[in-house]
């Protein structure tokens, strides 16, 4: 019974405090509530008035945000294909660098290959230095000889008959421009007869000297052969003076300048007589005097044109014997080349002579010539008309002679038609 009345006390103390932590919890809510409801009235006491305004700037915002957004995800997908393409793009430049790499030794082997022919050439070249030096020297001997010899023949054909007789045992024959008049033994015929051949064809070589024919190398191996006509004479075969006799030295056009064909001093003449109409010229003839010295000029040019073609052509002349056919050939088809293309501008300049004349006619057919100032002038214009006249037709003559030698030369080493064989050589020339 003493245990059960001390406990109630102590229940009734545990209830106390549990009765007071409700009522400190209670407080604590109330407390709370009021803060909320003071922070609620304070807060809407400090909003501001345009707080929808907020709401849509928010709103924007967040929809700026979202395409930002979407714009870098893009990017991103760029960048990625960028890289891609970039790796493929150095890919490419670096085969196309090992290509040239490959390319540049490839190069340099051929610059080494190249310089090193180059060098063999050079060597070569010499070579064919040293072997025309003794070329020419053998040339100059041969000419020497040939030379000689031209006077051997020459004594034998002046002394007649006379000389022969010693030689050949008692023959005796009259020579003339025709042929060999004989009259000998049976033993000596068939060597007359050699003999005549040969002089025949020494004969024909001084009436064209352009060259020797077939028969008269074949004459002259049976002349050299038969040493009983000549046992006195040290004779070689004339195949070497064959050769040499197409290159005998001549007068050729291309050895004429402007001053011996003429037309240096009609320039000269027409110039001071175009300083001359000049001075007279103050009447409607204004425009004549122009247009005559720019055909003078056309002369002018032209002449020097042909003057520096024949410099040239003389400089390195055809009858060379150093040359061989097909070089001699290709040098002479170019030298005539270009006389056409000259021959083909004095056409030209001929026919800008013609319009001329006849814009002269009209200048002054239509005036009326009483004066003495108008009389010189017509005399000034004739004297000008007839010095281009003269002028044209001498480069005519002129540039005529060089093709028709060059025609000549080709046509003697084998290319007798040379417009043919030039056009084909050279498709590019109109």
């Amino acid at each position: 019974m003493a245990a059960d009345k001390q406990h109630p006390p102590e229940e009734n103390q545990q209830k106390e405090e549990q009765e007071d932590e409700e009522e400190i919890v209670e407080e604590a809510k109330k407390v709370l509530c009021s803060y909320l409801g003071v922070s609620f009235c304070v807060f809407l006491a400090l909003a501001p008035r345009n707080w929808r305004e907020l709401q849509r700037q928010v709103r924007e915002l967040s929809g700026r945000l979202w395409h930002a957004e979407e714009q870098v995800k893009q990017m991103r997908s760029r960048r990625k294909e960028d890289s891609k393409a970039n790796a493929r793009v150095v890919e490419i430049f670096a085969s196309h660098r090992n290509a040239w790499q490959a390319e540049e030794k490839r190069l340099l082997h051929q610059i080494d290959a190249t310089n090193q022919e180059v060098a063999h050439l050079n060597a070569r070249i010499a070579e064919f230095e040293k072997a025309e030096a003794d070329s020419r020297a053998r040339i100059d001997h041969l000419k020497r000889e040939l030379a000689e010899k031209d006077e051997m023949i020459g004594f034998i054909s002046r002394s007649g008959g006379s000389e022969f007789e010693d030689h050949s045992g008692g023959c005796r024959t009259e020579w003339y421009a025709g042929g060999a008049k004989e009259e000998c033994g049976l033993e000596s015929e068939r060597e007359l007869e050699d003999v005549n051949v040969l002089y025949e064809q020494y004969q024909h070589h001084l009436e064209h000297p352009n060259g020797f024919d077939s028969e008269f190398a074949s004459a002259s191996k049976l002349w050299s052969e038969r040493g009983s006509l000549w046992q006195d004479v040290q004779y070689e075969s004339l195949e070497s003076v064959y050769n040499m006799k197409h290159f005998v030295a001549r007068e050729s056009p291309w050895k004429v300048d402007g001053e011996s064909t003429g037309v240096s001093s009609k320039l000269k003449l027409l110039e001071q007589e175009l300083l001359n109409l000049e001075k007279l010229g103050k009447s409607d003839l204004s425009k004549v005097p122009s247009l005559m010295r720019k055909q003078a000029k056309r002369y002018q040019a032209l002449a020097g044109k042909i003057d520096d073609l024949c410099r040239r052509m003389q400089a390195s002349d055809p009858c060379e014997p150093t040359l061989t056919t097909e070089f001699r050939t290709q040098r002479q088809t170019e030298f005539l080349l270009e006389a056409f293309r000259l021959q083909q501008r004095a056409s030209e300049t001929g026919q800008k002579l013609m319009a001329l004349q006849s814009e002269i006619g009209k200048g002054y057919n239509g005036d009326e010539l009483g004066s003495q100032a108008k009389l010189t002038t017509r005399r000034s214009l004739d004297s000008i008309r007839n010095n281009f006249k003269e002028i044209q037709r001498n480069l005519e003559i002129w540039l005529a002679r060089i093709i028709g030698d060059l025609e000549g030369i080709l046509a003697r080493d084998g290319a007798s038609r040379a417009r043919e064989y030039f056009i084909s050589r050279y498709p590019f020339v109109q």
